[in-house]
């Protein structure tokens, strides 16, 4: 019991940057749309901000199911990118964040979200090249320390 505790726990705490990141873009994108369109007084009331902390908690969670960090591949990208695009767009449409902007604020919206999956997944690769090239040097260290 106390494994898949931990394993829960350390599979949370690594989605949690993914949820965190994506939390700030959509409340970043939810004001900045209301300063280009300064006709409407934009606040961010309590019950959007949950449905938004919970849209980019999924996405966060879709991440660590179909793209962990030791198993990054293009099919995996594009499935997760699909899965993190459904729930902006379902989120998205289904609670109205958007209605009271033009049409074509919601598809940049979801546009520039699409685009980020293409930088997030760069930053996943570099992470993982990191990893391995300090796991490598690691081993070459240990392993003159066990022969010499």
């Amino acid at each position: 019991m106390k494994k898949k505790w931990q394993d829960f726990y350390l599979f949370m705490f690594d989605v949690k940057t993914t949820g965190c990141i994506y939390f700030v873009a959509f409340v970043f994108f939810y004001f900045v749309f209301g300063v280009i369109n300064d006709r409407y007084w934009v606040t961010l009331d309590f019950w959007t901000s949950m449905q938004i902390m919970l849209a980019c908690l999924l996405i966060g969670v879709g991440q660590g199911i179909f793209l962990p960090k030791n198993h990054l591949s293009l099919p995996r990208i594009i499935i997760w990118a699909v899965w993190a695009l459904l729930v902006t767009v379902g989120f998205s449409e289904g609670f109205q964040w958007f209605q009271m902007y033009p049409r074509w604020y919601s598809f940049g919206f979801y546009s520039i979200i699409a685009i980020s999956f293409f930088f997030f997944w760069v930053a996943l690769n570099w992470r993982l090249e990191r990893e391995t090239k300090e796991l490598n040097h690691a081993l070459v260290k240990y392993k003159k320390n066990e022969l010499g």
